[in-house]
């Protein structure tokens, strides 16, 4: 291992940085930026990056094939077969762009379908029981992630560019830190002139751990344990009945400061992070007994909600109500928001020196709340409010233990050797995790998908609107609203000014791509001046 180099001297002579982590990481992080922040040009830029990028494979293989006479027949023609399809699939991403993509999903999305399928029933029918657990594991994943792409294409298309995006943003972050870390002498440069990104990963945790003294201390934080259960158990459980109340109340008063209150004192945080902790460390008995916790806090907050529901009567109606309504239709925004938020509370746990923020942890993530809608609104006999509301709270649970697991294991919390003998467990682990997500991500896409459309039409309408009463218009439109089947549009200012309807009508449907019925309101503007005294 190369000596160690301190910061100030690596940013006296940064020409040391340079080696190919942090020449990758760099460019990932590059590209991941671009595809986030330019939606305008990410999408063409991710179909030319993925079109050259086959192109290049297809191009190695059939070169391959060229340089390697003296292979077996076979392999030659393998070599030839899968280059051709590389380049046959690049001219079809380079010149046809999101229909390509759509496609690509969709045969991807069968044929890992098929192989599901295959692994399921190997584990079934086979006889080597030590393979039959990961086989059911990789299935059952593989199985529910094929119908996800298979069924919604054209959402997994409008969204594919973002993820690509952050995944490349982590995993070039990743990449600049071993970099930083192989140039400072503290991590040893890897073999080959490329480190793969799981090298890269694993170098990464080898040489971090919080130890032993820290990891003790962590878990007297996350569990209630000896010493002192009763007393642990009974604060755990006061804080929570007291949360439920005070979210309860809040939402049958659509009051969002005293929902933050709420949040404040909830205590449900801990034991989530306790279990992705317990998931990654190996630690099976806490495991359970946080799960357990969970699923008894999270069944008593719905009955306590419920039965305040029952008792007092809401102050504001179910109908106008904020708390509720922001709360019984999830979307993949607020599955980012939680991935974020478990992100930051297992870093905040870890490290002390942000320990603090975890407050603002549990402001981020509503657990309380949903469970607290989840009950007002069985009191008052609306299921579907209350199923909307109980797939939040899914979506936040399972979120916050995917994405605490793996800040965890990469801020050293899980021991580097328990993680490489038990890595199979751990994985196994999370996979019913890793089935849940995505078994919500399919509402959650639904939903999102309609909202986007939803705003694309408002978007193209107002343009339409807009474009339709001119520049030199006494009319200003205030509000327009697309139905299902009728275009609302309220103005202000003079009628006698308003152009002909069927001109607006003709607009919408080239806005639009369909015929809209129209309804335009017109407010009468009255307009009083008064001169200055003297």
């Amino acid at each position: 291992m190369d000596p160690v180099v301190r910061g100030t001297d690596l940013l006296r002579n940064p020409a040391r940085l340079v080696n190919p982590s942090t020449v990758g990481g760099a460019v990932a992080v590059g590209i991941g930026l671009v595809l986030v922040l330019v939606p305008a040009i990410s999408l063409g830029l991710t179909e030319t990056v993925v079109g050259i990028g086959l192109l290049v494979s297809g191009g190695n293989d059939l070169w391959n094939v060229v340089r390697r006479r003296r292979a077996r027949v076979t392999t030659r023609a393998v070599g030839v077969l899968r280059g051709l399809a590389s380049v046959a699939l690049a001219v079809v991403f380079l010149f046809t762009g999101r229909d390509a993509l759509t496609t690509t999903l969709v045969l991807g999305g069968a044929y890992l379908l098929f192989r599901s399928l295959v692994s399921l029933v190997l584990a079934v029918l086979g006889r080597d029981r030590t393979r039959r657990a990961p086989r059911l594991a990789s299935g059952g994943v593989g199985l529910l992630l094929a119908v996800l792409v298979i069924a919604a294409p054209e959402i997994i298309a409008d969204w594919f560019t973002v993820m690509l995006g952050l995944a490349a943003l982590g995993g070039g972050a990743v990449a600049l830190a071993h970099g930083y870390r192989v140039a400072a002498g503290t991590v040893a440069t890897p073999e080959g002139m490329y480190p793969s990104l799981t090298e890269i990963l694993w170098s990464w945790v080898e040489h971090v751990d919080v130890g032993t003294e820290r990891r003790t201390r962590l878990a007297d934080q996350l569990y209630l344990e000896r010493p002192e259960l009763a007393a642990k158990q009974a604060a755990w459980w006061v804080m929570l009945v007291l949360s439920v109340c005070i979210a309860t109340l809040a939402v049958l008063q659509d009051s969002t400061a005293v929902v933050i209150g709420a949040m404040l004192v909830a205590p449900l945080m801990t034991p989530i992070l306790g279990l992705a902790a317990a998931v990654v460390s190996g630690w099976a008995r806490r495991a359970v007994g946080s799960l357990v916790l969970i699923v008894a806090g999270a069944t008593v907050a719905v009955a306590i909600a419920f039965v305040i529901s029952s008792w007092v009567p809401a102050v504001v109606p179910f109908d106008t109500n904020s708390q509720i309504s922001s709360r019984v239709n999830p979307t993949l925004l607020d599955m980012l928001v939680a991935v974020a938020a478990g992100a930051a509370g297992a870093f905040a746990t870890v490290d002390r020196r942000v320990a603090p923020s975890i407050a603002g942890v549990a402001i981020a993530v509503a657990l309380v709340p949903p469970l607290a809608v989840v009950g007002v609104a069985l009191g008052a006999s609306r299921p579907g409010d209350a199923a909307g509301a109980l797939l939040l709270f899914s979506t936040n649970f399972v979120s916050i233990v995917l994405s605490a697991s793996v800040v965890f294991v990469l801020a050293g919390l899980t021991n580097a050797q328990r993680l490489r003998r038990d890595g199979r467990r751990v994985l196994l682990t999370l996979t019913p995790f890793a089935a849940a997500a995505l078994l919500i991500l399919i509402p959650l896409l639904l939903t999102t998908d309609g909202l986007l459309s939803k705003s694309a039409d408002g978007r193209a309408a107002h343009s339409a609107v807009h474009e339709w009463l001119g520049r030199d218009s006494t009319l200003s439109p205030t509000n327009v609203t697309v139905g299902d089947a009728t275009v609302t549009v309220e103005l202000a200012g003079p009628s006698d000014d308003l152009p002909p309807l069927e001109d607006l009508q003709a607009a919408l449907k080239d806005a639009l791509d369909g015929g809209y019925a129209v309804e335009v309101a017109v407010t009468p503007v009255v307009t009083q001046h008064l001169p200055a005294s003297e």
